[in-house]
């Protein structure tokens, strides 16, 4: 059995100050724990091994640093006792050692910490006369053991269900944050991806103008020329294409000719790009008809 403070030993350098002295009854004992830290509202799950426990705390070496300070939660089992689940403050963190004051912790639990912590270790064989009284004490000791075992046992079942619940708490605090998360991207991706729509608006002024070839193609300032199909076929694609304000293909639709020529033309006039269209100075939305001749 040892004892140990929170505040910081002056012979360490790194070591920050503890936040508030303690000096509880600590026992060394080395078992898995599970600290859970919040940082930026998500909670992140540390784990490491205990050095020594007592009923006010513990000081453990964990796989991430900790910092002075912060409010965690502490999962651990003691050997041939219960489940601990508590809430607590970090006191020092050197390197991957820190020290843990608990803050919150059940009441059965704190029971069992301390009447652990405080376990005398087994007796040597005593005289003769020894072993006389003990017998005398047997009977009476005998009629404890079922109280004591059914509450042990009760303690343990408390734990348990209060340790489950926890865990259940964090996973939904995890999926509904999670899922916010991916709500607001998603969100942003699509206002983003509409955003870059050619030629979109959020309300139609008016329906498209409906202007003759000749003067758009007047307006043309970027071509792509259609590909000749396969099989040298020849003839003349007829088109109708919407036009936006900022003279950018919105919409492509074949009218007349053979399917595989129409396809092609289809293929090269959404590249296309136009001068604005403009009426009393406004650019507005076209409807026009383009005829491509295969030769």
């Amino acid at each position: 059995m040892s004892t140990i403070t929170f505040t910081e030993p002056q012979s360490s350098a790194n070591r920050q100050q503890a936040l508030t002295p303690r000096i509880a009854p600590r026992r060394r004992v080395a078992v898995p724990l599970n600290v859970t830290v919040l940082r930026s509202g998500v909670p992140d799950a540390v784990p490491g091994r205990s050095v020594d426990v007592g009923e006010g705390g513990i000081g453990a070496v964990l796989a991430a640093e900790l910092f002075p300070g912060e409010l965690v939660g502490v999962e651990f089992r003691l050997p041939d006792s219960g489940a601990v689940l508590a809430k607590a403050r970090v006191c020092y963190q050197e390197r991957l050692r820190c020290g843990l004051q608990f803050l919150s912790i059940p009441a059965d639990q704190q029971a069992m910490l301390g009447a652990w912590t405080l376990g005398a270790p087994k007796r040597p064989q005593a005289a003769p006369q020894t072993k006389i009284a003990l017998s005398r004490e047997a009977p009476a000791r005998k009629e404890l053991a079922p109280k004591f075992l059914a509450d042990a046992s009760r303690r343990q079942q408390a734990a348990s269900r209060y340790f489950r619940r926890k865990i259940f708490m964090l996973l939904a605090a995890s999926v509904i944050v999670a899922a916010g998360v991916g709500w607001w991207q998603w969100e942003q991706g699509w206002e983003e991806l509409e955003s870059r729509l050619p030629g979109r608006s959020e309300e139609v002024v008016q329906p498209p103008v409906a202007v003759g070839f000749e003067v758009m193609q007047k307006l043309l300032v970027h071509k792509v020329d259609p590909v000749a199909p396969v099989g040298r076929v020849t003839g003349v694609a007829v088109l109708t294409a919407v036009i936006g304000r900022d003279g950018s293909v919105i919409s492509v639709r074949p009218v007349s000719g053979p399917e595989v020529l129409t396809s092609s033309a289809m293929d090269s006039v959404q590249w296309w790009k136009f001068e604005p269209y403009r009426q009393s100075g406004v650019p507005v939305e076209v409807e026009t008809s383009l005829a491509i001749e295969f030769r």
